[in-house]
């Protein structure tokens, strides 16, 4: 490893552990690369806050335009046509299952341990889990 990369990776280390959890001690780091969603928010918060930690984590910056913002509104109004009820529940992403071989799931109801698979391509449907194809 070059010298840059362990100034770099030193750097980062610096400002992760300049976090912490909310209502905890400061040595309790948040763990990277996850997005914690919370009620108090709107979805349009919460969403415009992932779309931001997909763009940080794929290209290092996040950059909104108006047309993002206008869609990021438009998705917000059809997930309120849904009537969907409050019932908060906790999720876990890219999870591999302890017994089914190395096989990861986009994203798990820890509550209910419903499976959900995203797919763009509509030939692929995964066993055990609820696909929704995009």
């Amino acid at each position: 490893m070059g010298l840059s990369m362990v100034k770099t990776k030193s750097r980062e280390s610096k400002i992760y552990h300049s976090y912490h959890i909310p209502g905890r001690p400061h040595y309790n780091t948040l763990k990277k690369n996850a997005i914690f969603v919370s009620n108090a928010n709107s979805v349009r918060h919460e969403l415009s806050k992932c779309i931001g930690a997909i763009m940080i984590k794929k290209f290092g910056d996040v950059k909104f335009t108006k047309e993002i913002i206008k869609l990021i509104r438009i998705i917000d109004c059809e997930i309120g046509k849904l009537n969907l009820v409050v019932n908060s529940s906790n999720f876990i992403t890219e999870a591999v299952p302890n017994n089914e071989g190395g096989r990861r799931v986009d994203l798990v109801c820890v509550n209910t341990d419903d499976r959900y698979e995203f797919e763009t391509d509509h030939k692929i449907k995964k066993d055990n889990a609820i696909t929704i194809y995009i």
